[in-house]
């Protein structure tokens, strides 16, 4: 009798893992097309995407388990893997000897992205700001990059004043042109955040074009004469989530089983949703200004959205990821919610050749930076 009761839990148990791997399997394979499908209409599978780490690691683990147990329950988490290697090439950089120079090397070129928090002006005190600022700026002359790019980032306005980020960075780090989007403005026009371009290169051309309402943002850019050439630096950040404290925490109860958790998740797909429909219009625009541009190209942004997503695979076409190209591992550089969110890239075009790269480890922004050095392989 005892026997029986424990064969029949035992069928249940593996009936349940059975369908778990079912899903698993099919959600994996279904996140391979949320590159090819605009996430406006194709929300719930672009969300397939924005955990595909996660879903291959199930699968992954349900294979190797029904490897044990019942070899011919592998054939179908197998093919969603085998399905799932074009993604995996994208998700993952494969560079384990890759070690990153401090010193840069002689004609290359280094460039730094990073989106830097609104220079914590969300920060608990002025203390804590002005700590976390500090780190932000012993980075980046520590990295002594040719070209910054900076993301949300904040500043007063007013010359000469404590808050005036611009003037720091430009007097103490040595940058003598900026461009700066100037987005949106705080406390009647003293303070404005937006994306920022710094450069120890002349600037001699500048561009902005306006996302479309209500998202407050641009994207820029910025023609710098280097040597004898000219080279088109195009910065953005993308429409976000808008996920906040409490989105955060509902995922948490989420995963630990809450009730609350799972009421609270209709707040967040709504969120998802919205973020896609706009970014799908924001992605056009960069698009359209990487193919007319008549400069060799470098392009850098906080997309937020990973590597397995429309907006990924349509902006960077055929460029080189450098991430990808010289790095190793997943390069989470989004801090929160989950080890597998790289969102902030720089991207190559042809005439370019990729020398290193690395990530900003950093605790003074809720984003880690990206830095790399680079040589152009070809003039304009």
């Amino acid at each position: 009798m005892q026997t029986n009761e424990n064969n029949t839990f035992k069928k249940i148990i593996l009936s349940v893992i059975f369908f778990a791997t079912i899903i698993s399997s099919l959600f994996l394979a279904i996140s391979n097309f949320a590159h090819f499908l605009n996430p406006a209409q194709w929300w719930m599978i672009a969300l397939t995407g924005l955990i595909f780490p996660l879903l291959l690691l199930f699968t992954i683990a349900f294979a190797i388990f029904w490897i044990f147990v019942n070899r011919k329950k592998t054939i179908l988490p197998l093919i969603a893997i085998l399905l799932s290697f074009p993604n995996i090439k994208t998700s993952f950089a494969f560079h384990p000897s890759s070690k990153f120079v401090e010193t840069k090397a002689v004609n290359n070129i280094r460039i730094v992205t990073w989106n830097v928090g609104l220079m914590n002006y969300e920060a608990p005190d002025s203390a804590t700001a002005a700590d976390n600022n500090a780190l932000i700026f012993n980075s980046l002359q520590e990295l002594n990059a040719d070209v910054i790019c900076l993301q949300e980032f904040f500043t007063e306005v007013i010359p000469n004043s404590n808050l005036n980020f611009i003037d720091s960075i430009t007097r103490n780090l040595n940058y003598p042109y900026h461009y700066f989007s100037y987005d949106r403005s705080q406390f009647n026009g003293a303070f404005y955040s937006g994306t920022i371009i710094f450069s120890k290169y002349k600037i001699i051309d500048t561009n902005k074009v306006v996302y479309p309402k209500p998202f407050p943002g641009s994207v820029i850019e910025a023609g710098l004469l280097v040597n004898n050439d000219t080279i088109n630096i195009i910065t953005t950040r993308l429409q976000s989530f808008h996920l906040e404290t409490a989105d955060y925490q509902a995922l948490h109860s989420l995963k630990e089983g809450s009730t609350n958790g799972i009421a609270d998740t209709k707040t967040i797909v709504g969120k998802l949703k919205y973020g896609y429909a706009q970014k799908v219009a924001q992605v056009n625009i960069i698009k359209q200004l990487i193919t007319d541009s008549r400069h060799p190209v470098i392009f850098t942004a906080d997309m937020n959205d990973v590597p397995s997503s429309y907006a990924y695979a349509n902006i960077k076409n055929d460029m080189t990821d450098a991430w990808l190209d010289k790095g190793f591992g997943i390069g989470r550089s989004f801090r929160y919610i989950a080890p597998t969110l790289r969102i902030d890239y720089i991207f190559l075009d042809n005439n370019f050749n990729c020398t290193q790269t690395r990530r900003i480890l950093t605790t003074s922004s809720d984003h880690n930076g990206l830095v790399a050095d680079f040589s152009m392989n070809k003039t304009n």
